[in-house]
């Protein structure tokens, strides 16, 4: 429900009725609104670790979970409004801004860890700064986690799961070699009928 609207727009009474569950039982579970958002957000912070658990159990080359996250993250783009984005970050700043750094930080050294993998394997270039590149990339997709609703150009013309996946395809296919490009579109390709 939240997802599909803006949270200002959702009520308790709300919320209740699209349950099907008393509004009283409803504030003996969650006393307040922030409490029932931080719980909905713990939740989609486990069920986003369970997914990622489930891709690296089921890719066969590192270039397949990459393209695999990808459009995991494009289909989570795709089923949420902007406005519940845009919210999240405007009314529930401590809930949110406290997790982002942590987050961003373990993603930006993971992608450091990737890239240096794909180097030793051959499918990354060798002159790639991974350090640098990681944080181009961070940079790339920052606005579409920030309030992206106030700025022009792209965020306004285009829909975000658009942009993030271009954004993610280009970037892989930039630092790999003609061996990782070739694995780059064959993923891209195998899975793309499933997103």
């Amino acid at each position: 429900m939240f997802r599909q609207m803006g949270i200002r727009g959702v009520t308790m009474d709300m919320i209740a009725e699209n349950l099907g569950m008393s509004k009283r039982t409803l504030y003996e579970n969650y006393p307040t609104k922030d409490a029932l958002i931080e719980s909905c957000l713990q939740l989609d912070n486990q069920n986003r670790k369970d997914v990622a658990d489930e891709i690296l159990k089921k890719s066969t080359h590192m270039i397949e979970t990459y393209i695999l996250f990808m459009w995991f993250h494009v289909k989570q783009l795709r089923a949420v409004n902007p406005l519940f984005i845009h919210d999240i970050r405007k009314y529930y700043p401590n809930t949110i801004y406290k997790k982002v750094d942590e987050l961003n930080d373990r993603i930006r050294i993971r992608i450091v860890e990737f890239i240096n993998k794909g180097k030793k394997e051959g499918v990354f270039r060798d002159d790639v700064n991974s350090e640098i590149a990681a944080y181009v990339l961070m940079d790339m997709i920052s606005p579409l986690n920030s309030n992206a609703l106030n700025n022009r150009g792209v965020f306004q013309k285009f829909m975000y799961a658009d942009i993030f996946e271009h954004i993610a395809v280009n970037f892989i296919r930039g630092i790999s070699t003609k061996e990782g490009i070739e694995l780059v579109d064959f993923y891209y390709s195998k899975h793309k009928l499933i997103a």
